[in-house]
């Protein structure tokens, strides 16, 4: 019995040897990567391929941090409106690229991002948890941009709004139209976009707006990050988007001759400046009754139609401020 007592102490202490041993095989190295977040260096390292953060570190970069033991979860919410207190220099670091930064040992405390769960298993050092920095975008209006070229990763906040509104696509297309009209007002709803934030509702009413697919209006604050979410012309201006399908280009094709005759940007990116009083004499648009001039117009054709892009000589940052938005073509 003795001797069986000593085989099971002798194989759990070899198991948590084992473990232990396995714990101090993670490491983090030092890479030839520099994380920022907002333009600002931050200190970061490689983990068997992602560049990962030390998650106490955010808070001098604008973020909320808040632990609930309960849980055993740490919580991480970007802050625009909280000081930035980072003063972190890359160039006094004395780091060897490649050499091991510092040990890691798995946690059971896992992180939610912005309401969102991060994947995997959890990583800390001498008590401090690790976040892979690509999952600081799972915010709403947060990017993460990889920069080949020059070995960096950023982390960048763009204030931005995006109005989709509900246009029914399957009403006839059987008229030819050479104009069109859509009015939004603002309801007492709300609607959920696609980072689980809460914006305000329109209510849409138009004329020939069934022709026109992926209709939206979006403003993004001017910033050097490139995303598919990107105001088009990228000075932070509310930009009008939509595109004439294949489907429907013959019924829409005196509409598609307007447009094209007022572009104020030709296919080779020039600014046709003759052509803005043009513009805005065919297109007319108001923001909470105040008429707003057209600054750009610019086409692009691709394998599904006609996208054309309308820039308003309007910024806009609070999507709340809007109460209607009016737009007519003709």
């Amino acid at each position: 019995m003795k001797r069986l007592l000593k085989f099971i102490v002798l194989f759990y202490c070899i198991i948590l040897m084992g473990n232990t041993a396995y714990a101090e095989t993670e490491k983090v190295i030092y890479s030839d990567i520099t994380a920022y977040i907002n333009g600002l260096p931050i200190p970061s390292y490689n983990f068997y391929g992602p560049t990962v953060v030390i998650a106490k570190e955010l808070e001098n970069y604008g973020f909320d941090l808040n632990y609930v033991d309960e849980e055993r979860c740490l919580y991480i919410e970007y802050n625009p409106e909280k000081e930035v207190t980072a003063n972190y220099d890359p160039q006094k670091e004395n780091k060897k690229i490649g050499s091991v930064a510092f040990p890691l040992q798995a946690t059971d405390i896992y992180t939610r991002i912005g309401g969102h769960s991060t994947d995997g298993i959890s990583y800390s050092s001498n008590g401090e948890l690790l976040i892979n920095i690509n999952e600081l975008k799972e915010q709403h209006s947060c990017y993460v941009t990889w920069y080949e070229k020059e070995r960096k990763i950023c982390f960048d906040y763009m204030p931005y709004w995006e109005i989709n509104p509900d246009i029914d696509y399957e009403k006839e297309k059987n008229e030819i139209i050479s104009s069109f009209a859509i009015e939004f007002t603002k309801t007492e709803q709300k609607e959920t976009n696609e980072f689980g934030k809460e914006q305000p509702k329109f209510q849409v009413n138009g004329k020939n707006e069934q022709y026109l697919s992926f209709f939206r209006i979006i403003w993004c604050e001017k910033t050097p990050v490139r995303d598919f979410k990107k105001n088009w012309f990228e000075n932070g201006k509310i930009t009008i988007d939509f595109c004439i399908r294949e489907d429907t280009i013959l019924k829409a094709e005196q509409l598609i001759q307007l447009l094209n005759s007022i572009l104020t940007i030709n296919s080779e990116g020039n600014v046709v400046s003759e052509n803005i009083a043009a513009a805005n004499k065919h297109i007319k648009v108001s923001i909470n009754g105040e008429s707003i001039p057209v600054s750009a117009i610019e086409l692009r054709p691709d394998f599904d139609g006609y996208t054309y892009y309308i820039e308003l000589d309007k910024e806009i940052k609070n999507l709340e401020e809007i109460q209607s938005i009016t737009i007519e073509c003709k």
